[in-house]
């Protein structure tokens, strides 16, 4: 099956982060596209989770700003080798699965929203656009699979230490 382009979808996503109403006119000219496409998008962002207000005369707003994640500014903040920046993707650790073999340890892949995301034992991992941290890491245990045992917990410590207003952490636990 060819990969969907959200391209469109995502632009649009960046418009409406600042929060503030954006008329359908305006963000159809923005984008090359009519209002009932705009429309049609807005759907489609309410499906991946995001509160997205409709108000007649006035436009679409976001119930709150978004502040999307920047691949640049992340790769700038880490000493990982790699940081692959994904707004949609079908699940973070199966992105770096595909990749075992090209991978150097400490590879990092980050999305805003994963439509296949996994938990434990294969559970499907909601994730609404951009309201969390989707994030896997690929790192080779040169000692088996043996040495992962508690490593979910201490990752998931060191993350909520160095996160700067927590609201709510959860890890998924899944270690490839």
């Amino acid at each position: 099956m060819p990969a969907v382009d959200h391209t469109p979808r995502l632009a649009l996503i960046n418009l409406l982060s600042d929060g503030e109403f954006h008329s359908g006119e305006d963000l159809g000219t923005a984008l090359g596209m009519s209002r009932a496409g705009i429309s049609k998008h807005i759907k489609v962002i309410q499906e991946w989770g995001l509160d997205v207000y409709k108000i007649q005369g006035k436009g679409y707003c976001l119930s709150a700003p978004l502040d999307l994640l920047d691949e640049q500014e992340l790769s700038a903040r880490t000493n990982s080798p790699s940081v692959s920046l994904l707004p949609i993707i079908d699940s973070t650790n199966q992105y770096l699965m595909d990749r075992m073999g090209q991978l150097d340890t400490g590879s990092v892949c980050l999305a805003e929203y994963q439509e296949a995301g996994r938990g434990r034992r294969g559970r499907r991992w909601l994730s609404p656009f951009g309201a969390n941290l989707y994030m896997s890491m690929y790192w080779k245990l040169e000692a088996g699979m043996a040495a992962a045992m508690g490593l979910s917990l201490v990752a998931g410590g060191v993350c909520g230490q160095n996160v700067e207003s927590p609201r709510r952490f959860r890890c998924a636990g899944q270690v490839a």
